[in-house]
C-alpha cells in the first residue's frame, strides 16, 4: 500500500466547496474551530480549510503517518518540521524566520512551552530560538 501524503480537506466549514488534498509538507498547524463544533481549521501559507473531528484523533493519525504533529495548547497542534523560530518570551511558533506583518505564528501553551522547545530543537538543532 502506499502511504497517503495528502489531507482531505473542504475549503468551507459546511463542505459546500467540495473536497481537495492539501500535502502533509504544507501543513503549518491545526487549530480547533471555536465556531463549529468538532471542525478543525488546518492552516497553510496558501489558506485555512476545514476538516471534521477531534484534534487528538488527527494528530495520532497525521503522526502515524510520518508526519511530527505536537499538541502546544488545549486546542493546537504544530507541524514541528515547519517551526522557523520560537519565541520563548512570548510562547509563540513562527513559521517564517523573521517576524514582520503577515508572519504566520501560533501560541504555545506556557506549561507545555518547554516540553515543545526539548522536542524540536532535538529534531531541528539549528532552529532559531530568540
Amino acid at each position: 500500500m502506499i502511504p497517503l501524503k495528502a489531507l482531505s480537506v473542504t475549503e468551507t466549514a459546511d463542505g459546500s466547496a467540495g473536497i481537495i488534498s492539501v500535502d502533509f509538507q504544507h501543513i503549518l498547524f491545526l487549530k480547533c474551530n471555536t465556531n463549529e463544533s468538532q471542525s478543525i481549521l488546518v492552516h497553510t501559507r496558501a489558506g485555512v480549510y476545514y476538516i471534521m473531528g477531534p484534534l487528538r484523533y488527527w494528530v495520532n493519525a497525521l503522526n502515524c503517518t510520518g508526519c511530527h504533529f505536537s499538541i502546544v495548547d488545549r486546542g493546537t497542534a504544530v507541524n514541528i518540521d515547519n517551526v522557523a523560530r520560537l519565541d520563548r518570551t512570548f510562547k509563540v511558533a513562527y513559521f517564517d524566520e523573521v517576524s514582520g506583518q503577515g508572519s504566520l505564528s501560533c501560541t504555545i501553551a506556557y506549561h507545555r512551552y518547554r516540553l515543545v522547545e526539548q522536542e524540536l530543537t532535538r529534531m531541528n538543532p539549528d532552529i532559531m530560538v530568540c
